[in-house]
């Protein structure tokens, strides 16, 4: 009994680890360094192959934030830098608040951009060490970032003149060659971490790797109370699945082998007998939260009990269950209806489980 006790709650501790990894809602990630203009431009994307024109237009749009920023300082504000400078592009189905109390009323405000200013009172010296070797070493300088709700863009660079400078280039050999590399024919869900070195306005250096997102193996076990026609009894679950996860790392789908034990109690001269029933079944759940990192499973599922695991006369000859899963995002509960075909599919009968998840 020990030896079980320990088994079980191994298996939690491996659920527990397992499902512990972080969303990306970025995950498309593209590194450009540009020699000529001592800037470094780090673009992620939500989707790279939805969005391909975003990197050809991106010198535009660094002319078109440089030309809002020359306006907002004044006229020496290349001697009194660096700045650190945030811009916000705000969709178009954001809404404004217009008033608040029982009856709260909203307004869409179209696409707008923010953009902050900020001049940068401590500057620092980044370093990165590889391997005991120092690959990259930028002094004190400019920052933007930009984020939407499609990509999130860093941009370094030595001087504001050479963070404008950036929009006298040409990218569209780089984002075809790109385009190129990622296939998007074979990407599927994977993501795509990119390098390249943009050097006299061509290509230099490309490298490109694909990552497929962690799907996963897991082992876990659960307890619950079910109800069976009129009868109560405590549960015992044990299931073995896989996790598939979409392009963001999310949770997505998730197919289990579970096997169920149910344990019928009742009272005999003796005292009271134990009759376990055990059912071998299969599930298919899909996460229809898409917005936070817990999981909220619904799904369908379908189990099977030969009459040689059968104890008591709950259940006569070859026996089918279906039943439908929930459970909310955060909760530890989910109730299962549960519908039985016995005595050899003829008999139709109803019961219901609270299991309990860690």
């Amino acid at each position: 009994m020990k030896y079980r006790a320990l088994l079980f709650f191994g298996l939690l501790y491996v659920t527990i680890n397992v499902n512990g990894q972080q969303i990306n809602y970025y995950p498309d990630s593209i590194r450009i360094e540009l020699p000529d203009q001592r800037t470094v431009v780090v673009i992620e994307m939500r989707e790279f192959k939805n969005n391909t024109q975003f990197i050809p237009n991106f010198p535009a749009f660094i002319k078109e934030t440089s030309d809002y920023v020359r306006k907002s300082l004044p006229d020496n504000f290349n001697e009194t830098g660096p700045y650190h400078i945030d811009v916000r592009i705000v969709p178009a189905g954001e809404k404004e608040i217009l008033s608040t109390g029982l009856n709260n009323s909203f307004i869409p405000i179209g696409e707008k951009t923010l953009i902050s200013i900020k001049k940068i009172d401590q500057p620092q010296t980044q370093v990165t060490v590889k391997d005991k070797q120092i690959i990259e070493l930028l002094p004190p300088g400019w920052e933007m970032i930009i984020q939407s709700d499609k990509y999130k863009v860093k941009v370094y660079s030595e001087s504001f003149q050479s963070m404008a400078s950036v929009s006298n280039l040409d990218f569209s050999a780089l984002s075809d060659q790109l385009i190129k590399e990622a296939d998007f024919t074979s990407l599927g869900k994977k993501s795509i971490r990119s390098r390249i070195v943009f050097r006299e306005n061509k290509v230099d250096q490309l490298t490109l790797t694909r990552k497929y997102p962690g799907d996963n193996i897991f082992l876990t076990g659960y307890g619950g109370v079910g109800l069976f026609r009129d009868k109560l009894y405590p549960q015992l679950s044990f299931v073995l699945g896989l996790t598939f996860r979409d392009h963001f790392n999310r949770q997505n789908i998730r197919v289990s082998a579970i096997s169920d034990f149910m344990f019928f109690a009742e009272k005999s001269a003796e005292g009271y007998q134990m009759n376990t029933n055990s059912f071998l079944s299969l599930s298919f759940e899909k996460n229809f939260n898409r917005k936070t990192s817990g999981a909220q499973w619904a799904g369908l599922g379908i189990g099977f009990q030969p009459s040689r695991n059968q104890a008591g006369d709950y259940f006569k000859g070859n026996t089918i269950k279906f039943f439908a899963t929930h459970q909310l995002a955060g909760s530890h509960f989910s109730v299962v209806p549960e519908f039985y075909l016995t005595n050899d599919l003829k008999d139709f009968a109803f019961g219901v489980a609270v299991k309990f998840h860690l």
